[in-house]
């Protein structure tokens, strides 16, 4: 995650920074930890880095503060304490403290919910259907919180079976409730989850410095099961969409006509501009210079509505 972890809580600017206790699910970190201020006027928390995770926050007791979620307030009921919000950090998410406050926090990874249902199975996690920061009153996760409270009070004495239990409980009672889940492709395709993580890897590694055994690992599949199901899924080869997405990101830097047709090549990750030339007509039908002129003459308005011809399939 190119923005980093909210895993160690480190944007509340509490007097006491609360210890996070990790355990390590599969190929994610779940971090638990009691945030506490016993003073007033905390005032703005530091913005949250932007992440593929979660944040459990169960409320012990009542507060009051403002959120704003993508620069919208969030509507919360007059009293929380006992109530639980679901902080998607996919988001932006603003929040200012007025009071004293007591939670118990649980952060989960995007990927720690995606294993609570295995590959093989005929359900898969897609995302979860919530209002992002809304409040839920949910007596599962305040039993799991109640649970640890006694733990995070003698943090040395925590098993970590016991704490390996109390994660993997909430994930997949947190998955099952608030999940929204698709039907698992058959025939070896991709999982939806796989299929996506996959091209965001692909897509953010247009140098090529990317390796099938690591797409591979990613996506939990042995390298020849992800090339075949990779194939089945999208039509193509993980190298032909990585240089169709090349392609489609040339597009992007030719329409703002600030570079030479070289540092386009080299900024696409093509090895020089006449392998850049190649690969583009073959997939176009048309060269790099014969493109770019034409979406030039088009004006800035055609370049809203690329025509049939030169889009490329996803």
């Amino acid at each position: 995650m190119a923005a980093g972890s909210n895993l160690d809580l480190s944007f509340i600017p509490a007097p006491a920074k609360p210890e996070v206790l990790t355990r390590r699910l599969g190929r994610g970190t779940v971090g638990i930890a009691r945030v506490r201020c016993a003073t007033d006027g905390l005032g703005p928390l530091d913005a949250p880095a932007i992440e593929n995770a979660f944040l459990i926050s169960h409320h012990l007791s009542h507060f009051h503060s403002d959120i704003r979620v993508d620069g919208k307030p969030v509507v919360k009921p007059r009293d929380i304490a006992g109530l639980t919000t679901i902080h998607d950090f996919r988001h932006d998410i603003a929040c200012h403290i007025h009071t004293a406050f007591d939670t118990m926090t649980f952060h989960l990874p995007r990927v720690v919910l995606e294993a609570v249902f295995p590959d093989d199975g005929p359900e898969q996690f897609e995302d979860l259907d919530i209002e992002p920061s809304g409040c839920v009153a949910d007596p599962t996760i305040a039993a799991v919180a109640a649970a640890m409270l006694p733990a995070l009070a003698m943090p040395e004495r925590i098993s970590l079976l016991f704490l390996d239990h109390v994660s993997c409980a909430l994930a997949t009672h947190v998955a099952a409730v608030y999940g929204r889940l698709s039907t698992a492709r058959t025939g070896g395709a991709l999982a939806p989850w796989q299929e996506r993580r996959a091209k965001e890897m692909i897509a953010a590694r247009l140098d090529g410095e990317i390796r099938l055994a690591e797409l591979a690992a990613e996506c939990r599949l042995s390298v020849g099961h992800f090339a075949r199901a990779f194939r089945q899924t999208t039509d193509t080869s993980p190298h032909q969409w990585l240089l169709q997405r090349r392609v489609e990101h040339a597009k992007t830097l030719m329409r703002d006509g600030g570079q030479t047709l070289a540092d386009v090549a080299l900024a696409c990750g093509f090895a020089d501009q006449s392998h850049f030339s190649r690969t583009f007509r073959r997939l176009t039908g048309v060269t790099p210079r014969a493109w770019r002129h034409r979406n030039a003459a088009a004006g800035a308005t055609a370049h809203a509505s690329a025509r049939p011809a030169d889009s490329l399939p996803v």
